[in-house]
């Protein structure tokens, strides 16, 4: 087993690393663990609108990001800890095989942590981390979040408040479940660097097993993560198709909005608002592309001063 330090808490470029040591390690097997910046990262097939609440997340400056693997939306802060096991592939689909050693590190840390579900591991009854897993080349990324000091507070206003029921889709929908952090349960408190420590050691025993990338990998980095995990077209565009619609009040009069979206581009839309220019709103939506950044602009042209309010009901 060998390890690469990812020496960043950039989630786009921890992305790309992954991806990275996931493409190109092709014979060893590889354990890694990277911590973000706070960010929602959500699953290959999930729809991005139907998971968060993409408005309230780019005001805050939380970005949201799309990961190779399947599975649900995350919450990742500085207080929880990301992990990776990149092996050859052996059979089918088995979380209970890629989970084992990673309980077996925890309680040999002194986390009494056990399997729950299919591909979660809990204390007691509450969550402490989902994993999701994908296959190529012969090779399986198993990967999952271990919340051991997160801002559970945070992560429930994003993750569990943050669904949006206006949106019909077919993607991949996250499951609720209670969580808790690791730190409370331990027997001997640590900071969140000696846990991350404890379990690389534990992983990854031989010391010859460290490894450094060079730098003309990292730069190989660095492109992936400006070339794709940057990318309106990898992290909107994927969304899988749906329907939004929604009823409310737009400047003290009655709104109404739908359209559809497919690939990340907005069509048949539909407003009815007196106080908007409906035609003009139809003509802005139809071909937009998804994406609060789109839609503010045109919120301010529809909008002026009001274009804030309009935001929330349009997406």
């Amino acid at each position: 087993m060998i390890t690469f330090d990812s020496h960043s808490t950039d989630p786009y470029y921890n992305l790309a690393f992954e991806e990275y040591i996931f493409t190109h390690f092709r014979q060893e097997d590889v354990f890694l663990l990277w911590r973000s910046a706070p960010c929602m990262v959500v699953g290959s097939y999930q729809n991005i609108c139907r998971e968060v609440r993409p408005v309230k997340l780019w005001r805050q400056g939380v970005p949201v990001l799309r990961r190779i693997s399947g599975g649900g939306a995350v919450y990742h802060d500085l207080g929880n800890l990301n992990y990776s096991c990149i092996t050859t592939q052996d059979g089918g689909v088995d979380y209970g095989k890629s989970l084992a050693p990673i309980l077996e590190a925890l309680n040999a840390i002194g986390v009494p942590a056990r399997q729950n579900r299919t591909s979660d591991i809990a204390i007691g009854e509450e969550k402490i981390s989902g994993s999701a897993q994908r296959s190529a080349g012969g090779r399986l990324l198993h990967h999952g979040t271990l919340l051991f000091d997160s801002d559970l507070t945070a992560l429930e206003d994003i993750s569990v408040r943050g669904k949006n029921d206006c949106v019909q889709t077919k993607g991949t929908q996250s499951a609720i479940c209670a969580v808790t952090n690791i730190r409370p349960h331990l027997a001997e408190d640590m900071t969140i660097e000696t846990f991350r420590q404890r379990l690389l050691d534990h992983m990854v025993p031989d010391p010859g097993g460290r490894r450094e990338l060079t730098p003309d990998q990292r730069e190989e980095i660095f492109r992936l993560r400006d070339e794709k995990y940057y990318s309106w077209e990898w992290t909107w565009g994927r969304t899988p198709a749906f329907t939004y619609e929604k009823h409310g009040v737009f400047s003290g009069a009655p709104f109404h909005a739908a359209y559809a979206a497919k690939h990340g581009i907005v069509s048949d839309a539909a407003i009815d608002c007196p106080a908007l220019d409906a035609a003009q709103a139809v003509r802005l939506l139809n071909g937009a592309r998804l994406g609060p950044e789109s839609f503010a602009g045109i919120c301010e042209a529809l909008a002026g001063e009001r274009s804030p309010e309009l935001l929330e009901l349009l997406l």
